[in-house]
């Protein structure tokens, strides 16, 4: 939770006369606290945060080729086309240079992708899955903020460890294996950790997530011995990040009470299915799956002004069906 935030907003409603307190959200196996989603004091929306940001451009197979108009030097940046030009890619500051992690497949850290992150944007090589000639991408870049969002790494030990030092206690972090172990993530109403690919989730994965920080289990996806893992965690907070589960209906339908508008979500089915993502440079009903695969119509069909809107695929709606979405709102 963001002490300087509590104490911000305890201190407005004390001038104000009125008592202030605060919430807890549990999940099905975690419980983290977070700034009080009842809270509509203006006041709020001051408060800096983590930035986030999304656009596209055009693939011209050039290699070394810059992205600028981000607004901000990211800490993160997620690439993926709108075709089957290749997978999601995810680089993040902690990784050596020019290297990447394919968010679908069993692939190491792989050069010639996003190469670096940059004053105002990021460089790309001439790979296919982030400059083919003449494909649509769409990106989405993140930069970190104390208390909100940290990066990190830590070396797997083959059995079980904690990683703390995070200044908070995460509500959703995304793995990343250096090695050819997939890509994994947890939201904090996860019953298991999952890929951002179809799988049916780990129990020996990311198993808590904790105070400081958070656990994990034996699993090669998140821990073994000798390897290094990138990590990317978040602090769930009432006007910038917010994560949920809701009940599949096979129709279209939207998901409220997220508080904002997202420029960005995930979501993920608690089942052996893809998960989906949308960023607010994506147009029309389409979004976009982590694997080498086109957009698709039916996903997550729209951001609205209360969360977002999903169509009848079965990767966001299938009847009967769990799923857990994280959003995030850019806090300048």
């Amino acid at each position: 939770m963001r002490n300087r935030g509590r104490l911000a907003i305890a201190a407005a409603l004390v001038l104000a006369g009125i008592a202030a307190w605060t919430t807890a959200t549990s999940g099905a196996s975690f419980t983290a606290t977070k700034s009080n989603p009842s809270n509509t004091f203006t006041a709020a929306s001051s408060f800096p945060g983590i930035r986030v940001a999304s656009g596209s451009y055009t693939g011209n197979g050039s290699d070394n080729r810059s992205i600028t108009g981000v607004g901000f030097q990211p800490n993160v940046v997620i690439v993926k086309s709108d075709d089957n030009s290749g997978v999601a890619e995810m680089r993040t500051s902690t990784m050596p240079s020019d290297t990447t992690k394919p968010l679908s497949g069993a692939t190491a850290l792989t050069a010639n992708l996003i190469q670096s992150l940059d004053a105002n944007g990021f460089t790309l090589g001439n790979d296919n899955a982030v400059n083919r000639n003449a494909r649509a991408y769409h990106w989405v870049a993140f930069k970190t903020f104390s208390g909100d969002m940290s990066v990190g790494t830590y070396t797997g030990n083959g059995t079980s460890q904690s990683v703390a030092g995070l200044g908070f206690s995460p509500e959703y972090v995304m793995m990343l294996p250096a090695n050819n172990q997939r890509a994994t993530q947890r939201m904090s109403g996860m019953t298991a950790t999952y890929q951002f690919d179809a799988d049916a989730g780990i129990a020996t994965g990311i198993t808590s997530l904790d105070s400081n920080g958070f656990s994990v289990g034996n699993n090669a996806k998140v821990n073994s011995s000798g390897i290094t893992y990138h990590y990317v965690a978040f602090n769930e907070d009432v006007d910038e990040m917010d994560t949920a589960s809701y009940s599949g209906t096979g129709a279209g339908h939207s998901i409220t009470g997220v508080g904002f508008q997202p420029a960005y979500v995930i979501v993920r089915a608690n089942a052996n299915r893809d998960g989906a993502h949308r960023a607010s440079a994506v147009t029309g009903t389409g979004s976009q799956l982590f694997t080498n695969t086109a957009n698709e119509s039916a996903g997550i069909t729209a951001l609205q002004s209360d969360g977002f809107q999903v169509g009848t695929s079965v990767t966001v709606n299938a009847s009967a069906t769990t799923y857990d979405y994280v959003a995030f709102k850019d806090k300048p």
